[in-house]
């Protein structure tokens, strides 16, 4: 076994003081002259921990927590008895942890069923051995009038309470243990209310003597609900420290000789004290693992349904842009193209607005589909958009009208404005090249241009009309920008020739 680090040696002797300090309070509250003693405080703090460390240097931890006890005993004991409850408490707390680390027990108490495993191993297990060993010690060296099944309840319940309602608080503090996720209940007006009722009735409790206050009963049983409100309201943590002082003031009063249960022999209502107070902090400890255990289950649907939503969400925002998308180019596609030429139709003439409609055809597409394959022809076609693209406005939209046709609608755009914008992209895809299987591809296109007509109600019409310059422009040689009124008027001259 190593030494430990000159660093580490605060930990070790932090818990032989608490250990110390722990004994001496304990019997503070034990009532005499037979050292009855209603709650042990240092094995709790021991077994935490343990808890917290594990074997880790225990036979150092060992060692020094004999000593504390031996230290905190003397007078009050000899020292063979102060070492050998040295012994029976390192083996209290030393069974009652190796029970649940096999039992595999989460120190986070987020469930009852580690709430039982907890339970069985310290306060049921752990303190009835070492209260069996100490009452047997304390009976041989001292005997008296108490018997010694007499001593064995009572040092069981004072063991089985410091373990039930200080290990808990003590895992919760100090060193604190990583929590669970969750979300700290919010402070409601109700708790104020809840909070006045429990100090009054706090209040009414240290007043009363022999469970009696102005002939009105006032019993323990009364602390009872602040335990359960805490519990259901605010989680482990506050439940514990709760658990704590509750229990102060049942022994506070306890061992001032008030009697809380009424006029009873001094030992049958120390075993009363402690009976309540384990049972008190049994079901707040069940009902705050329960209730955290249901809040970290819904926490999790909710996770989970929110995943769920957001991954549904995010679907139909996929769905949404293939339905109105051309997967190829990634500009939208002929019915989007529609609805939006329909909007935007109806937006310029509520405004008087201009609205133009450039469209364009790859030249020569077949030829290169013939050539070098369809996936070539793909290529072309994103070339095409990309570089197109490049020039246009923010407020323009590109859309395939099929083929190798695309779809330019400019919104709030003249005549003159959109001849202008077409030469752009005219003129940024001439100065482009693609590069396919080691060779290199000039590729250019046609432009057709028209604008919204005064009596245009649909997107058919002034499509017609671009296609119509389209396909003036392809006549008249390809690579080039012609609009609807040139394209009309050439139709007029081929006529009266």
């Amino acid at each position: 076994m190593t030494a430990p680090s000159p660093s580490k040696w605060i930990q070790f002797l932090v818990l032989p003081v608490l250990f110390y300090v722990g004994v001496k309070l304990s019997l503070a509250f034990a009532v005499m002259p037979e050292v009855l003693v209603m709650l042990w405080i240092p094995n709790a703090l021991l077994l935490a921990a343990l808890l917290h460390y594990g074997f880790r240097r225990y036979g150092y931890f060992a060692v020094l927590i004999i000593a504390a006890e031996t230290a905190a005993d003397y007078p009050t004991f000899s020292l063979v008895e102060a070492v050998a409850f040295g012994l029976i408490n390192l083996i209290e707390v030393t069974l009652a942890y190796s029970l649940l680390r096999r039992w595999r027990f989460d120190p986070r108490f987020d469930a009852p069923g580690d709430i039982g495993k907890f339970v069985m191993a310290g306060p049921v297990i752990g303190a009835f051995v070492a209260a069996c060993g100490s009452a047997a010690i304390y009976s041989y060296f001292r005997g008296g009038h108490t018997s010694y099944l007499d001593f064995q309840q009572v040092w069981w319940f004072s063991d089985a309470l410091g373990l039930l309602i200080l290990t808990p608080l003590a895992l919760c503090l100090w060193p604190p243990l990583p929590l669970k996720p969750g979300h700290p209940a919010a402070w409601r007006w109700y708790d104020g209310v809840a909070l006045v009722g429990a100090v009054s009735v706090l209040v009414a409790f240290l007043a009363a003597d022999r469970g009696m206050l102005d002939g009105v009963s006032l019993r323990p049983v009364l602390l009872l609900p602040l335990a359960v409100y805490v519990a259901a309201r605010f989680g482990l943590r506050a439940t514990t420290l709760v658990l704590v002082l509750l229990a102060a003031v049942v022994l506070y009063v306890t061992k001032n000789g008030q009697q809380p249960f009424g006029e009873l022999p001094v030992r049958e209502t120390v075993v009363l004290v402690q009976e309540f107070v384990i049972i008190m902090s049994v079901m707040a400890l069940g009902l705050a693992a329960l209730l955290a255990q249901a809040r970290a289950t819904t926490r999790e649907l909710e996770d989970r349904v929110r995943d769920r939503t957001a991954a549904l969400s995010e679907a139909n925002t996929q769905l949404e842009k293939l339905a109105v998308t051309d997967s190829l180019t990634n500009v939208l596609n002929r019915r989007a193209l529609f609805d939006l030429l329909q909007r935007e139709i109806e937006r310029a003439q509520r405004h008087q607005r201009g609205l133009a409609v450039i469209m364009l055809d790859v030249d020569h597409f077949k030829a290169i589909n013939d050539r070098h394959g369809h996936a070539v022809g793909d290529v072309v076609l994103r070339h095409v958009v990309a570089k197109t693209t490049q020039v246009i406005r923010g407020t323009d939209t590109m859309a395939r009208y099929g083929g190798e046709e695309f779809v330019l609608v400019a919104p709030e755009t003249d005549r003159a404005e959109a001849v202008q914008l077409a030469e752009r992209m005219r003129d940024a895809l001439r100065s482009s090249e693609v590069a396919v299987n080691h060779d290199v591809l000039h590729v250019t296109a046609s432009f057709g241009v028209a604008v919204l007509h005064a009596d245009d109600d649909q997107p058919e019409q002034i499509l017609r009309r671009a296609d119509e310059a389209l396909y003036a422009a392809k006549t008249a040689g390809r690579d080039r920008v012609v609009t609807q009124a040139a394209s009309r008027a050439r139709d007029d001259r081929i006529l009266r020739d």
